[in-house]
């Protein structure tokens, strides 16, 4: 398996891109746009967007949230009209007034957002969209036997043709949802986000498909806010800053510093370093997880948290550190033991048994796929951020408003969230929907966060608002658990690392004994000679 998990080399597959595509000047872009403009009231989300893409050419399309990315993605998928600009598709005009009209000219989106119809079988939501069987000319034979070449393309074990969606974990979702793109034969593909949720094998063996699809002709318009991907993948790089595109770099150019600086207007951040804290080692333990069991045949876990001490859990896609955080957070059962907290008012450690009893308890779960379990997003931001803290603003049965705003001010200044009371939390960019749902858990006051990859899909800025955060809240006291994707995340912001790996807690790292290539080897079940000094405690 080749390709890079944190921009490491992680073993043999397929091979990273090692040039641009050679453009002729004279020849015609597979897309143009010019000057894209679109407003929503008196917000101005795009005003001169433009980028090309030549056939054959994977461009990446770059800028913080908010800087305009999902709004032209949305334009040139049909899903919005924009106020003015020009899309040539081929050379010739387009303007898709719908997403069923992009698709017919060959535009095909797989947005962030994992849209399946739960209740259907896999087969079934890979052709979602595409007609009868009829209308495409393939009868359910052929349709069935081109769904499981997919399928076996992307996942080196894809899921049964007639598994229930709703029974798969949100990877297998997100790559039915990328099979269903890939069925239809794209003339354009655009990916947005759709890696966040992958595992390294499986975004490597997608990376590879788009290198096979853009080397048949094809162009491919992808965002990320992982840097490690973009430079491995693209072939060159637009970049999108308040509303407008602000440059353009080749594959040769590139460099996370330039792109950085290109994106934000600001010098690239330096990395970031954790101090070791002395403190932590004297407190108090809060959290106890003893002999938990989250799947049959693996080893138990038993993990003590103290106060102000931000643990960091870790592994590849479905490796039993999602299940574990659940049962902290009371969300799933154990298959075996116990797991316990201190109560906010002191006192003896109380067991959880329910995600109600835990949130009594002082704790807070900030969940992974906003969209299904964060947000109401027809609601508005306060709506959103006051529903697990209205009781409090309640007198005789009447809600006094006037707290609950004033509670949002608060928070919002806490997480650096420019209030927007009355706006749909669903126009927000991702960056902010997440800071929503941070602050209301953070209204809280609970004294254990239970974070579950909680920068997914957010940019670079809005990452390092967020750690600097979650540093002031251990440095206060509170005790933070937090699943991330990054390997980054962990080695520069986590006091531990729990590492997971088939079900099993199989490796635990100070903040001092980790580094890249012990956590990297980790994940794959392999041990380091950086790690000889033992396994989990």
């Amino acid at each position: 398996m080749e390709g890079t998990f944190g921009g490491e080399p992680v073993g043999p597959g397929p091979g990273r891109r090692t040039k641009a595509v050679r453009q002729d000047p004279a020849a015609t872009p597979l897309l143009e746009v010019a000057a894209m403009a679109k407003s929503f009231g008196a917000t101005k989300a795009l005003t001169d967007g433009s980028l090309s893409i030549a056939p054959g050419e994977i461009v990446a399309l770059m800028g913080e949230n908010g800087s305009g990315k999902s709004t032209l993605v949305k334009t040139l998928s049909g899903v919005i009209r924009p106020d003015s600009g020009d899309i040539r598709l081929d050379g010739e005009p387009l303007a898709p007034a719908t997403p069923r009209a992009a698709l017919r000219a060959g535009i095909v989106t797989v947005f962030q957002e994992i849209l399946v119809a739960p209740d259907l079988t896999v087969v079934d939501n890979l052709w979602l969209g595409s007609g009868s069987p009829l209308a495409t000319g393939k009868n359910e034979r052929a349709r069935r036997a081109e769904a499981e070449r997919i399928l076996s393309v992307l996942c080196p074990d894809p899921p049964a043709l007639d598994a229930r969606v709703d029974e798969l974990d949100l990877m297998r979702q997100q790559v039915c949802v990328i099979a269903r793109g890939l069925l239809r034969r794209p003339r354009l593909i655009i990916l947005d986000e759709v890696t966040s949720t992958l595992d390294v094998t499986i975004r490597d063996r997608l990376f590879a498909e788009l290198r096979r699809l853009c080397a048949a002709g094809a162009g491919a318009l992808f965002i990320s806010h992982r840097m490690d991907e973009v430079l491995s993948l693209a072939d060159r790089f637009v970049a999108l800053r308040s509303g407008a595109t602000v440059g353009t770099l080749d594959r040769g150019e590139a460099t996370a510093e330039r792109l950085v600086r290109l994106i934000s207007g600001e010098e690239a951040a330096k990395e970031r370093v954790r101090a070791v804290r002395a403190t932590v080692a004297d407190s108090r333990p809060v959290l106890e997880a003893a002999g938990v069991r989250v799947r049959p045949g693996a080893d138990p876990v038993d993990l003590t948290v103290r106060r102000g001490e931000i643990i960091g859990l870790a592994g590849l896609e479905g490796h039993g550190q999602d299940e574990f955080l659940r049962v902290l957070a009371g969300l799933l059962p154990p298959g075996a033991g116990t797991v316990r907290v201190v109560p906010p008012d002191g006192g003896d450690a109380v067991a959880v048994r329910s995600y109600r009893q835990a949130v009594r308890l002082g704790m807070a779960y900030v969940p992974r796929d906003r969209k299904a379990e964060g947000i109401a997003d027809v609601l508005s931001s306060l709506d959103n951020f006051s529903v697990p803290t209205l009781r409090r603003d309640s007198l005789a049965g009447v809600i006094r408003h006037r707290m609950t705003a004033k509670r949002f001010r608060d928070f919002s200044r806490t997480v650096n969230l420019a209030p927007a009371p009355r706006t749909p939390v669903g126009r927000l960019s991702g960056g902010n929907q997440q800071k929503v749902i941070i602050a209301r858990w953070l209204a809280t006051e609970p004294g254990v966060l239970l974070l579950n990859d909680p920068t997914r899909g957010v940019d670079l800025r809005t990452k390092h608002e967020l750690y600097d955060l979650f540093e002031r809240l251990a440095d206060d006291g509170m005790t933070i658990v937090m699943l991330s994707t990054e390997v980054e995340e962990h080695l520069n912001l986590m006091d531990r690392i729990l590492v997971f790996h088939a079900g099993s807690c199989t490796r635990e790292l100070t903040h001092e004994e980790a580094d890249r290539e012990s956590l990297v080897s980790a994940y794959f079940g392999q041990r380091h000679d950086a790690l000889a000094h033992g396994g989990p405690r």
